[in-house]
């Protein structure tokens, strides 16, 4: 079922939800983002966001055939990057809880893959 559209889909997912994290909880890890500025900044990243959701949406329409299954990928691969990035960053554990969520959304993405 893999084809180049489902690909772009989900890296454009993986990349978009990164750049999220980033637009979202910088003013959590660096002084220089908590200020008008880098409220500005926010605003002005929701463009190319917004815009590579449009396209991971159209792309993921075509890769699987419906909404769902671009819906379901896009939630996923959220529930991947965030626990990620905030380990990574605010250095908050992996729970138990966080940990059989992103299990869950591994699963998630497995059935719309096959």
């Amino acid at each position: 079922m893999f084809n180049k559209y489902i690909v772009m889909t989900v890296l454009l997912f993986f990349v978009n939800n990164i750049i999220i994290w980033y637009q979202l909880n910088s003013q959590l890890v660096w002084e220089w983002a908590k200020g008008p500025k880098a409220i500005l900044l926010s605003c002005l990243m929701g463009i190319p966001i917004s815009y590579m959701f449009w396209i991971a949406t159209k792309w993921g329409y075509q890769g699987f055939g419906n909404l769902w299954a671009v819906r379901f990928m896009g939630f996923s691969t959220s529930m991947l990057t965030f626990p990620i990035m905030t380990y990574l960053y605010l250095g908050e554990a992996i729970t138990l809880k966080t940990g059989i969520t992103v299990i869950l959304a591994i699963i998630i993405m497995l059935l719309q893959l096959i």
